[in-house]
């Protein structure tokens, strides 16, 4: 892989966030293609449309079988490009650091008068490395789930409970309504970003309030996101709320 890893890291604290080319070879690109094909797209006719007009479900880690996400984790250039930027935050890695993988589906079914997919919120995790598996080819603004992000609005709580305090000051119907208005978004540098098939996007997730476009007009978006680091992974708090996702993402294939 040669990527400056040192100017990545620069462009997460400027920016908020980095796009990199991918790093596998075209035979991983076949296996993803077919286990797309074979073991994700089977999966939409189980699903109900949500309230934003879409039919969507997650699977993480061990959920499903031949996941080919597994590769990438535990390929050398995935392991370098985040021990590099985790200890450019000052963050040691070891045999207990926890990386989260989610297959995210999202096929539009009903235009509604929407204009996100998924609500500002901060994740658990302190980075996320998110990798295009299918997308739409329609460029029309707002309408296929593009990236919502205000960067780098926090640093790493001291505790969970900070952590969740933090939270619940900017992800609630208010918080939400007012970082809407144009003056927020400037000053806090807020941009909508599109990850093109062949891109890899990285950003500080735990640190950076983001969401998503509307998805509309019959578009489609797969994404693998690895969430990396996990800051309060001890906590009883933080088992809970991983503990009652995980039921969510059942839930949603299961009805």
């Amino acid at each position: 892989m040669n990527y400056d890893l040192i100017d990545i890291c620069e462009k997460l604290e400027k920016d908020g966030y980095c796009l990199i080319d991918k790093f596998w070879d075209k035979n991983l690109d076949l296996e993803i293609e077919n286990f797309f094909n074979n073991n994700i797209r089977p999966l939409e006719k189980k699903t109900k449309i949500d309230e934003y007009g879409n039919r969507c479900f997650s699977i993480a880690d061990n959920e499903i079988q031949n996941n080919p996400f597994d590769k990438i984790k535990k390929s050398k250039e995935f392991i370098d490009l985040y021990k590099k930027i985790l200890a450019y935050n000052n963050i040691e890695t070891n045999n207990d650091l926890d990386i989260h993988n989610v297959i995210s589906y999202q096929k539009n079914e009903k235009n509604l008068n929407k204009t996100i997919s998924s609500k500002l919120h901060f994740d658990a995790f302190y980075l996320t490395i998110i990798i295009t598996i299918k997308k739409s080819n329609n460029d029309l603004s707002g309408s296929t789930g593009s990236l919502i992000l205000y960067p780098n609005l926090r640093k790493k709580s001291k505790s969970s409970i900070n952590n969740y305090l933090f939270k619940f000051i900017f992800q609630n119907l208010i918080a939400r309504w007012v970082l809407n208005f144009s003056f927020f978004k400037k000053k806090l540098r807020a941009t909508t970003i599109s990850v093109g098939n062949n891109k890899v996007i990285l950003f500080y997730g735990y640190r950076s309030l983001h969401g998503n476009e509307a998805l509309k007009n019959s578009n489609l978006k797969v994404n693998a996101i690895f969430h990396v680091f996990n800051p309060h992974k001890h906590s009883k708090l933080d088992s809970f709320i991983f503990n009652r996702n995980k039921k969510i993402r059942n839930n949603k294939l299961n009805n």
